[in-house]
């Protein structure tokens, strides 16, 4: 018995030594279970020590990597070690869902319908101020130079005549412009938290 409890103490001490699990380290329908102390919820990446402190009581699995993705393996520490074994532990536990208050954490990495619409509405926002600033710094350049070309002979008319053509080329192509700015300015944004989900957004014009 002794024995037993010497194990398991030094089983606890390696658990306790892992990483802290973050938020952010929950990925898809996984989420922190609400009202368990966050010391006891930690990140782990050994699967062998993983195993043996699921078989020891002293940990259940709460999230685990499956095939080839990338996401964290997160365990729930149980101090009195009376973790439930595998199989055992009631659905409803595993899949409590946040109370109402607390945000909840979108599915996948996909945007919340109040995201997506924060997002849309600041694009439309960039593109409304990026198009003010390139459309009028072309139009006063074309109108510049539409009045030089009638006051202008030979080679000034000849480059004055090329510039022109230049212009109204970018006027043509100024939507793509607009856009691209407009997506660089918001994805600089730090303090813009769905910005992230630019990724989700193609930046072709239909």
């Amino acid at each position: 018995m002794n024995g037993t409890r010497s194990a398991r103490a030094s089983l606890w001490e390696k658990a306790m030594s892992l990483p802290m699990a973050r938020d952010e380290d929950f990925f898809g329908p996984h989420r922190r279970p609400v009202g368990i102390d966050p010391q006891y919820l930690r990140v782990i990446s050994d699967t062998a020590l993983r195993s043996r402190l699921i078989m020891a009581g002293i940990a259940e699995g709460l999230q685990s990597p499956k095939g080839p993705q990338r996401i964290k393996s997160i365990i729930r520490l149980y101090p009195d070690f009376d973790a439930p074994r595998p199989g055992n532990r009631p659905r409803a536990i595993r899949a409590a869902a946040p109370p109402p208050s607390e945000p909840s954490r979108a599915a996948f990495g996909l945007p919340t319908v109040e995201e997506l619409n924060a997002l849309l509405t600041r694009i439309h926002q960039a593109e409304r101020e990026v198009s003010h600033e390139l459309q009028g710094r072309l139009s006063g350049d074309i109108d510049r130079l539409k009045k030089q070309i009638a006051t202008l002979e030979g080679d000034d008319f000849e480059r004055a005549f090329r510039e022109l053509e230049q212009a109204m080329r970018q006027r043509r192509e100024l939507g793509t412009q607009i856009r691209e700015e407009a997506f660089r300015r918001i994805d600089a944004d730090n303090s813009f938290e769905p910005r992230r989900y630019l990724r989700l957004i193609a930046r072709e014009r239909g």
